[in-house]
């Protein structure tokens, strides 16, 4: 059981009673007042439009009646409009004030002198007169013949009481129910305390506790006025916000670590890029004076001894060009930009892989713009050794297969795209496609730097290369490059 906590004369329940209750208490009753003497105005409004509507029901027949003299017809509809519980009398009287008939007490009806002088005047009135010790509402309404002119004049009167009684009853209703929720609302202040504020506050110092002691899993409850559930809250937010910094500190020394293993990978092969820099420099030209001994030698042999030959041609030319691939990647290039005209450059391309599509038995497709694209600031053989590689990949993925090239240009940017109906690339390796000696052909077919050489070149130029699947169910590569650039890196 918690320790019951001493509470001296000033505490939450008489401050709620003193600064809440109070107050709330006597705008309640002065509102009520309020309220009681509009609803008892338009009681009283209510029940002299009552009147008002039976006068106006029986102004018609009461006014044909009397032009025409259907006496008959005067008294029963007098006798019906008597007979409605809420009409104490009525009464019609002609131009001159004499009365012609009646329904309810005579002492109700006004002499002829003043009924003449308000037939007279033309105009509805209401008036409250006592008789006989009695309150007596009368409504006076004159009638007319068919040709506009008053002929007589109709009284209906309602008892003073029946106001009286239906206001009295209203305002007994609204005490009762203002001394009803006055006394509810003090119950629940004064019992409901504990219950409603007090056992929360404890709760929430028994978890504060628990918190202290090193249960740091351990939240507040919830519970509550909305004042002790936002502070409960503003608490559980501290204490998630501190398991969440450690957890922070926690995915940054991740990170940091996975990020000297990042430097550590890029600095090998920094120094494999310079050393393969360095031996493709010193084969370079061993390879070219065995590639020309072996073309001279060609031209001296017989025809059927020149396979051999050929072949060592081959290889040698295949070594040559790792060669190049690895001299593009590992020295720092600057780009020398001019204006360029891309369907030009497109169409070099196209021609420096003729032999090898025509040799593999690939169909070529390509789609170009309705519009020619503006010229380009950027350096032509960068750009065309990049196109090259994706040109020659797509031929080499897909053997007697489609591959297309299609290019646009939109305000800033020309778009080239390159697919193919090849086996397409694992998604397992598509993120790492673009990283130097990562290449999906097999053994000997690739080195992996062909798109490594492709990405650095559209780098250069501010670009970007995103890949995908194609459409004819391979791979697919999307060059962006921006139009009229002239300031290199000026894009990431």
């Amino acid at each position: 059981m918690g320790t019951r906590q001493p509470f001296g004369l000033y505490n939450i329940r008489t401050a709620l009673l003193a600064f809440v209750l109070a107050p709330f208490l006597l705008v309640m009753v002065i509102t009520a007042g309020f309220s009681l003497q509009q609803l008892e105005q338009a009681a009283e409004e209510g029940m002299e439009e009552e009147i008002e509507l039976i006068a106006r029901s029986i102004r018609r027949p009461l006014s044909y009646a009397l032009e025409n003299g259907h006496m008959e017809t005067l008294r029963r509809t007098v006798t019906s409009a008597g007979d409605i519980g809420r009409v104490y009398g009525v009464y019609v009287y002609d131009e001159n004030g004499e009365r012609i008939t009646a329904q309810g007490p005579s002492q109700v009806q006004v002499p002829d002198f003043k009924a003449a002088d308000l037939a007279s005047r033309g105009s509805e009135q209401s008036a409250f007169e006592e008789i006989d010790g009695e309150a007596i509402f009368s409504y006076f309404m004159p009638l007319s013949d068919s040709g506009g002119q008053i002929n007589g004049l109709l009284q209906v009167t309602r008892r003073g009481s029946d106001f009286v009684q239906q206001i009295r009853a209203f305002r007994t209703q609204a005490i009762a129910v203002l001394s009803g929720s006055a006394l509810l609302v003090l119950l629940l202040v004064w019992v409901g305390y504990q219950r409603a504020i007090g056992r929360h506050i404890q709760g929430m110092g028994s978890g504060m506790a628990l918190v202290a002691s090193g249960d740091r899993g351990h939240r507040l409850t919830t519970q509550g006025p909305t004042e002790l559930r936002y502070l409960a809250q503003g608490i559980n937010r501290m204490l998630d916000s501190i398991v969440a910094s450690e957890r922070e500190i926690s995915t940054r020394r991740e990170r940091e670590y996975q990020l000297k293993n990042q430097l550590y990978q890029a600095e090998k092969l920094a120094a494999i890029g310079r050393f393969a820099a360095g031996v493709a420099h010193e084969l370079g030209t061993p390879l070219s004076v065995a590639d020309g001994k072996a073309q001279r030698a060609l031209r001296k042999l017989p025809e059927e001894q020149a396979p051999p030959l050929q072949d060592i041609r081959q290889q040698l030319q295949r070594m040559e060009r790792i060669i190049r691939q690895l001299m593009d990647f590992a020295r720092p290039v600057t780009p020398e930009r001019r204006e360029i005209r891309l369907h030009e450059m497109i169409q070099s391309s196209l021609q420096q892989v003729e032999g090898e599509r025509q040799k593999e038995g690939v169909t070529l497709e390509t789609r170009p713009p309705d519009q020619r694209c503006p010229p380009i600031n950027a350096d032509r053989l960068r750009l065309e050794q990049a196109l090259i590689n994706l040109l020659r990949n797509g031929i080499q993925a897909t053997p007697g297969g489609r591959v297309r090239l299609s290019w646009h240009c939109t305000a800033d940017q020309a778009h080239l795209i390159v697919e193919d109906d090849g086996p397409g690339i694992d998604e397992s390796i598509r993120s790492q496609l673009l990283e130097p000696f990562v290449t999906t052909k097999p053994v000997g077919v690739g080195t992996g730097l062909g798109l490594a050489v492709v990405n650095a070149v559209i780098t250069e130029h501010g670009g970007r290369i995103d890949i995908g699947t194609s459409e004819l169910g391979g791979a697919r590569f999307d060059l962006d490059l921006p139009l009229n650039r002239s300031e290199p890196g000026a894009r990431e």
